[in-house]
């Protein structure tokens, strides 16, 4: 009995507010809830900080893979022109070895290259980089894991050089070819170009160039062989060209798709 009453009677001596031991444990209390209340702060800061940028990638993935879209539908339609026109020279080849052959006759042939009509229409690749270009100027391309980042830059920066080169050159070739070799090809361009409703007796026009002595002597010789079978080289080559750029879009394309796979929650 006289125990308990001493040992309560060191407890109020303890817990009395003028007691150096009271008042250290109230401050040590009082640290400890400053510093968790410091630490709760700072972590739902950094998670609030980790989460906003998460946001930012997955919005910028999205706008990435838009522009992505959209250079698949160009690339397609670019490659289709493409396989076209490898078609239509090779056409226009084997006609003229039946011509040179003697299989069949100069209107003969004139007739063919009205059928096979534009040999090809030579549209270019153009990607979307709006997104890549932003990304690159606010800081936020390096955000993304680095292997992704590596690959976004191979597509833009390896594609991009080499589509503005290879397009200058399809272009300044395919002028070549139509203007010096294949001025039928100029005639069709026109009849294209002429106003809805418009018509026009483009073949007629056609045939009255190839049958010019001059032009004639030129469709009949090897020069005009030669030159098309170039110009079918540099088309199956500005092919693979786009199946290439295909190839490095797509895999592009993949790694965003499973990088958005990856956020769930914010992907939404």
């Amino acid at each position: 009995m006289n125990e308990n009453m001493k040992s309560g009677g060191h407890m109020d001596q303890v817990l009395s507010r003028g007691n150096p031991t009271y008042l250290a444990i109230r401050y040590s209390l009082e640290f400890v809830v400053v510093v968790l209340g410091i630490t709760v702060s700072f972590w739902l800061s950094e998670w609030n900080s980790l989460r906003s940028a998460l946001e930012h990638q997955v919005k910028d993935a999205k706008d990435l893979l838009q522009d992505l879209e959209s250079d698949e539908a160009r690339l397609i339609e670019v490659g289709t022109a493409a396989e076209i026109g490898t078609d239509r020279t090779l056409r226009i080849l084997q006609n003229h070895r039946r011509l040179a052959s003697g299989e069949t006759t100069y209107p003969t042939f004139v007739d063919s290259l009205v059928d096979i009509g534009f040999a090809y229409s030579y549209i270019t690749f153009f990607m979307n980089d709006g997104t890549y270009k932003t990304l690159l100027n606010n800081g936020r391309l390096q955000n993304f894991p680095t292997e992704l980042e590596e690959s976004i830059k191979e597509y833009y920066e390896y594609v991009s050089k080499r589509a503005s080169d290879n397009n200058m050159m399809i272009d300044n070739l395919s002028l070549n070819y139509f203007v010096k070799h294949h001025p039928m090809c100029m005639v069709k361009g026109d009849e294209l170009l002429s106003h809805k409703g418009e018509k026009s007796d483009w073949p007629s026009s056609a045939r009255d160039v190839m049958h010019r002595p001059s032009r004639q002597a030129h469709y009949q010789s090897d020069e005009f062989y030669v030159q098309t079978m170039a110009y079918r080289n540099r088309i199956i080559f500005h092919q693979s060209l786009i199946e290439r750029y295909e190839t490095i879009r797509s895999k592009v394309e993949e790694e965003l798709r499973s990088y958005l796979e990856e956020h769930p929650d914010l992907n939404k």
